[in-house]
This record gives C-alpha cells, structure tokens and sequence, in this order.
C-alpha cells in the first residue's frame, strides 16, 4: 500500500470510529474548523517534513491551528535555548494563529542524562520566556488569548502560569492547561512534587474559570487541550495513583455539572483515537457530555482537523483527519 492510499484509508477509518461520517460534515455560515497537531519533530525526517505538514495546513482554511506540546524527541535531544528559539520560529511560519502548549519533552524530561541534563523547572521558566512573553498567539495572522498570569495578576502562584491560555471563537471557548506526561512530572524529588502540585491547584483554577465564561448563553461548549494522556489506556487503580488523578477529579466533577458538550484533547501516546463518549480514566464511567481526541504523532506525521457547528448544541465537534500527504523530495 503507498503512502497516499495508506493515509486515505485510515482517513476512513477515522471517521468510521466517530459514527458522524466523512460524508456529514458540517458545512454553513456557522461552521469553522481548527488544526490540532503536536508529537512531531523527533528525528531528522519528521524535521523535514514539519514545514511541508503546516504549509499544508496553512493552505487550508482554518480558524486557528493548536499544537498540544512535545516538539522535540524525549531523548537524545538536549532542551537548549537555540531549540526552543528554532521551534518558534518555525511555528511563526504557519499563516493562521498558532497556540501551543509545552509538552513534558521540552522541560519534564530534559533531566534524563541524554538530554544535557538540564534541570526542569528552569527549562520551563525559558520556555515560559521564549513562548509566552506576550498575550498574543504564535503564527503569522496572530490572536488576541488571555492568559492565566493576566488574570491572577495579584495571586503570586497563579500569576505565574503565562502559558495556559484562553480565548473564544465562534461560540466555544478553548483553554490550554500545563498538564504533562512523565506522571505530570510528580514523583522524581520533594522540590518537584511541590512544583506539580501546585500546578494542578493552577490548573484546577484555569479549569474553573473557563467552565464559567463557557456557561454564558452565547457559548455552546468548551474544548480543553494538554500534552497528557492521563490513562485512557489504564487501568482506574494505576491512574488513582499518578499524578494526573486530582485534576481529572476536578474536570469530571465539573464537566457533569457544566452538561454542554467539552472536547478533552491531548496528545503524548502518538496513536489518533476518538472516543465518543469519554471514558473516564478514573473508574471507567460514560461521561455523554465529552468527546476524547487524541492526535497524531511520531512516527505519523499528520494532523486532526477538527469542524465547529456552532448551531448544533447537542454535538458541535466533527473530527477526522487532515490526511496530510507527503510531497516526495524534488516534486
């Protein structure tokens, strides 16, 4: 099977497992779409088929595009300052606002030998500097975001918290939260265990304020974006234990209270999955409300477009893949 016909099939595929169908989707004054992507970018190929992937996206037209974290290897690949400023730069050649949020390749896991070490707290303060210096996202045709720092200017912990971010569009809210892979960085140390706990305090707070500004009555839903994957695959007594288990409390206590509909997405375990209803890591409940995505990648280098009808308040999320096809080398 070649490429083109193996990336149409599990296009297919995809929109099987959603049950909408490819054929269905959305299309009126009232819909948009948006780009996921995130997982890329570990090996000398997938460097170079990154700008082919978002000049690919950036000829399609998108609302926005999100990058859910880990733009780099989790091995083998020192976190430097030259890295970081080269991804920014690259995700400033995408033509539509790019947000990204950190993945824990870039600052959790730069304490494994083979990535320098470099201590991870001061790997997230850097990309806190290099990302996130301003209110405004990546990508040439940049937006307007709010972060959590802005907000909680006069809280000293959660005013530190400039990259997760919120803003609206097209009668959803979308908000990214700082939540890694790597157990979320809990743990390793005394000095870290602080550090993830006081995180999930600021993202539980982040989570609160957008279920909040999403219950307004010109709101249909809330998507939420992380790196993690919080144990979708495990089973609930491993996931009790982790460090993800006090924000997924959190969300699902919240989110039956919210009742609209909220898209959970992530990235982290490489393998596109759409799970219609969530099923919650935790005790393995049917949550109606919520639909799970998870995006592609390494070793599959694509993206997830993601389609919003806004006038369908029962199930505004239409998913399917962006069937990114590689143009081979001198064509």
């Amino acid at each position: 099977m070649n490429n083109q016909t193996r990336f149409y099939a599990l296009g297919a595929m995809v929109c099987l497992s959603f049950l909408a169908g490819c054929a269905t989707r959305p299309a009126g004054p009232g819909t948009y779409s948006f780009a996921m992507i995130g997982d890329l970018q570990y090996n000398k190929r997938e460097e170079q088929l990154f700008p082919q992937l978002l000049d690919t996206i950036s000829r399609e037209p998108l609302a926005f595009v999100v990058h859910v974290g880990d733009f780099k290897a989790g091995s083998n690949a020192p976190c430097t300052d030259a890295l970081f400023k080269l991804r920014r730069e690259e995700f400033n050649r995408s033509l539509h606002a790019l947000i990204y949020t950190p993945g824990d390749n870039e600052w959790v896991d730069c304490r494994r030998p083979t990535n320098g070490p470099m201590p991870p707290l001061a790997r997230l303060d850097k990309l806190r500097d290099i990302f996130f210096n301003d209110s405004y996202s990546l990508g040439k045709n940049r937006i307007r975001v709010t972060r959590q720092s802005e907000m909680f200017l006069a809280d000293p912990v959660l005013s530190r918290y400039r990259e997760n971010a919120m803003w609206i569009h097209g009668g959803i809210v979308y908000a990214t939260f700082n939540i890694q892979g790597s157990n979320d960085n809990a743990g390793f140390d005394a000095a870290n265990d602080s550090e993830q706990r006081e995180r999930t305090r600021a993202n539980i707070e982040w989570l609160r304020v957008a279920m909040a500004r999403a219950g307004g009555a010109d709101i249909v839903g809330l998507v939420v974006f992380q790196q993690a994957n919080p144990g979708f695959e495990e089973k609930p007594q491993q996931v009790a234990g982790s460090g993800f288990a006090v924000f997924l409390r959190a969300f699902e206590t919240q989110a039956v209270t919210f009742g609209k509909p909220i898209l959970f997405a992530h990235g982290d375990s490489h393998q596109h999955r759409i799970d219609r209803p969530y099923i919650s890591p935790l005790d393995k409940r049917a949550l109606p409300n919520i639909t799970r995505v998870e995006g592609y990648g390494t070793p599959n280098v694509n993206w997830v477009r993601i389609t919003v009808d806004a006038t369908n308040r029962l199930s505004p999320f239409f998913i399917e893949s962006g069937n990114f096809v590689p143009t081979p080398a001198g064509q």
